[in-house]
């Protein structure tokens, strides 16, 4: 295991990079080209530029997990695993928490924020196998091989 490979996925890198020119761009061409009617009526249209960054956005996070489950796959311990793991849960119970209380608006604010980042730690963090845990390949497995398992 000592020798695997980093991942660096360059083709989602220039494509991130295309999506974020395309949506910086789209926005003043479809200001220049579409009457105010046609964007009133035709919401897509001026969605647009959103998606297209919002894409980019979703892609990036997606490039940032398979870079770092590259690089600390099998690198990290059980023993330290297990605690970062728990504590992003407990930052995401925090963030349930601080956006529910009915006392402080700005624990609001901070709850949210802490509810976001907690999530997307524990995505990312979900990604990384600590050292030790070899994950074997099952399968697929028919409903007839199934069935004749219990018979027997």
């Amino acid at each position: 295991m000592a020798n695997l490979r980093r991942y660096v996925p360059f083709n989602l890198i220039i494509w991130i990079i295309g999506l974020l020119i395309l949506g910086a761009a789209a926005g003043p061409v479809i200001q220049a080209t579409a009457t105010e009617k046609q964007l009133a009526s035709n919401v897509l249209l001026s969605a647009i530029p959103f998606i297209l960054i919002f894409v980019a956005i979703v892609l990036t996070f997606i490039a940032l997990i398979s870079i770092t489950a590259s690089f600390l796959n099998y690198k990290i311990s059980a023993q330290t695993y297990r605690p970062i793991e728990l504590t992003i849960v407990a930052g995401i119970i925090l963030g349930v928490v601080g956006m529910f209380q009915p006392w402080w608006f700005g624990g609001f604010r901070l709850g949210f924020y802490l509810l976001l980042l907690s999530t997307l730690a524990f995505i990312l963090w979900s990604h990384i196998i600590p050292r030790g845990v070899h994950q074997g390949h099952l399968g697929s497995v028919s409903v007839a091989e199934l069935e004749q398992n219990e018979a027997h």
